[in-house]
């Protein structure tokens, strides 16, 4: 008999429904794992790197890697240098007149030659045998005063001093020559410069003795004979003078007019104080160097000038 009471009824229903229920459950269970495990997949999917998947196509293809190109370096030139203008070079904005001597610059200077030779021919003095050849044995002191070329007006000097076999420049200095150059066979009024090889005896001026070791030969009337010859404001050339042995008798004044090879070859050929332009025949200087020669040529060394163009006095 049924209970009316919902006992037996209620049983038999409670069984059925608890049988169903498990196996949902463990139908829910399956689906849940399904849906995780679909979720891991996509998740891991999504955490790998780009191109990932691709790799296990070709090993090498995901190794390998090509680096950008490289750009080339440039080759880089530095700029020219501009190598300085000797002193006096037009192209520096230096004065004009600029012949070089055979010491290489107007200033005196030699660019490097040598400054102690054992023998005058050696290049670095600019003379050559020839010239050499002219210059006395016991000559110890030489002068040696050089033009560009035949035409310069521009002089280099540099003075040459032997000492136990040689030779040493010892003074360099810059000066003016003749108007019209140098010249070997020159005449009177020509305004050249005599080219050779001449000795150095006698001195004077219109200033007091300077301490000079040539035979010295005050003239206070050289002021008043310089402006009859270069005309006003020149009269202070002649306060220092050195006469240049080209036509003249030795052991006298410099003023002193025998000229032994005839009046028509000029003479009275000196180094004398500057006056800022060519001479008429004579070598100009400043007189700190006229001062400087005075007090350094020793009548005892037998001093000499070589004097010329670069091309005369390298023969």
């Amino acid at each position: 008999m049924t209970r009316t009471f919902c006992g037996a009824r209620l049983g038999s229903m409670t069984r059925s429904h608890t049988g169903t229920a498990h196996h949902g459950a463990r139908s829910a269970a399956r689906g849940t794992s399904i849906l995780l495990a679909g979720a891991l997949v996509v998740s891991a999917l999504a955490l790998a790197p780009p191109g990932a998947h691709a790799a296990t196509a070709s090993d090498d293809s995901a190794a390998s890697f090509t680096a950008p190109a490289q750009r080339g370096i440039v080759q880089f030139d530095a700029p020219r240098q501009r190598i300085p203008a000797p002193l006096g070079d037009p192209a520096a904005g230096g004065a004009d007149d600029t012949s070089t001597g055979a010491h290489g610059n107007a200033d005196g200077s030699d660019g490097g030659a040598a400054e102690a030779v054992s023998d005058l021919a050696d290049p670095a003095t600019g003379l050559g045998p020839a010239t050499a050849g002219r210059i006395p044995d016991g000559t110890e002191q030489v002068l040696v005063a050089s033009g560009a070329d035949d035409d310069a007006t521009r002089t280099a000097l540099a003075l040459w001093e032997e000492d136990d076999g040689t030779w040493r420049r010892t003074v360099t200095m810059t000066g003016r020559n003749g108007a019209n150059g140098w010249k070997q066979d020159r005449h009177e009024g020509d305004r050249t410069t005599p080219a050779g090889v001449f000795s150095l005896s006698d001195a004077g001026g219109y200033l007091p003795d300077p301490g000079s070791q040539l035979p010295y030969h005050r003239d206070e009337g050289l002021r008043s004979g310089a402006e009859a010859v270069y005309g006003d404001g020149y009269a202070s050339v002649f306060d220092y003078v050195i006469a240049i042995d080209y036509n003249r008798k030795t052991g006298v004044a410099p003023t002193e007019n025998t000229r032994p090879d005839g009046w028509d070859a000029g003479g009275k050929i000196w180094l004398h104080v500057e006056h800022g332009s060519p001479t008429r025949g004579c070598i100009a200087l400043p007189e700190d160097d006229m001062e400087t020669l005075l007090t350094t040529l020793d009548p005892d060394r037998s001093p000499h000038i070589a004097m010329g163009s670069e091309e005369f006095l390298a023969q």
